[in-house]
């Protein structure tokens, strides 16, 4: 089975976007003694690969889209409530086994801003300001380029009133783009998934009044993408 690019960094920030969530909103469920101790009570003949993906499981289920690799690597025929498909390569135990080690006594990011740049940093990301303007409950935007997702993330996060899910549509092709991307469901807290699309994936219907925000770190395709759409949508 062929491995997906990138693999263990995709993972790695899925588990950084987890500690942010539990450290917002503690379960005792992903990590500390407590969790080490139910999983010691649980695991049977399971690895710690296996913890990991139950752990991205269970949070893509209660945030939707936001950690499954599904979302990142825009797997194509697997259920949108299925986080991986049957064709997912699993990460080497080994790898899985340092990576946890590495990462369950690391603090967790405590704010919107350093859990988008926990994420970016695993992927060699270096998020840059971006200016996105004022942002209403009633704009519909159309977003590309890490540091404008991370920038209209943290407006989303600072806003009365705004939707992510109703209001944005991101293209984003890189899986490094993509997972940054679509971690504002579990940052933003919100209950639905939003419009994803890649620079070869049309969206069925675009608002006429979106708005285009792109940084200058964008996927040249996506940034094409963006104007193409924002040109038809006019």
């Amino acid at each position: 089975m062929q491995r997906l690019e990138g693999q263990e960094r995709y993972v790695e920030g899925a588990l950084r976007l987890l500690q942010f969530v539990e450290q917002r909103r503690p379960t005792g469920r992903r990590f500390g003694a407590d969790a080490d101790a139910r999983w010691s009570d649980f695991k049977g003949d399971l690895r710690t690969v296996d913890r990991i993906e139950l752990m991205i499981r269970d949070a893509d289920a209660e945030w939707p889209g936001a950690f499954g690799a599904r979302t990142v690597y825009a797997l194509r025929g697997v259920p949108e409530d299925e986080p991986f498909g049957s064709s997912w390569p699993e990460v080497d135990p080994v790898t899985a086994e340092e990576l946890w080690r590495r990462l369950r006594d690391a603090p967790a990011p405590t704010t919107t801003a350093a859990s988008l740049a926990a994420i970016a940093a695993v992927w060699g990301l270096a998020l840059r300001p971006h200016a996105v303007g004022e942002v209403s409950p009633t704009d519909r935007l159309l977003v590309a380029g890490p540091s404008a997702i991370a920038a209209l993330i943290e407006t989303f996060a600072a806003g009365a009133a705004l939707d992510w899910a109703d209001q944005v549509t991101v293209v984003a092709t890189p899986a490094a783009h993509r997972q940054l991307a679509s971690s504002a469901t579990a940052i933003l807290n919100g209950a639905r998934a939003f419009t994803l699309l890649s620079a070869i994936e049309p969206p069925s219907r675009l608002p006429s009044s979106i708005r285009p925000v792109v940084s200058d770190d964008a996927d040249a395709r996506d940034r094409d993408a963006v104007r193409a759409l924002a040109s038809e949508a006019a």
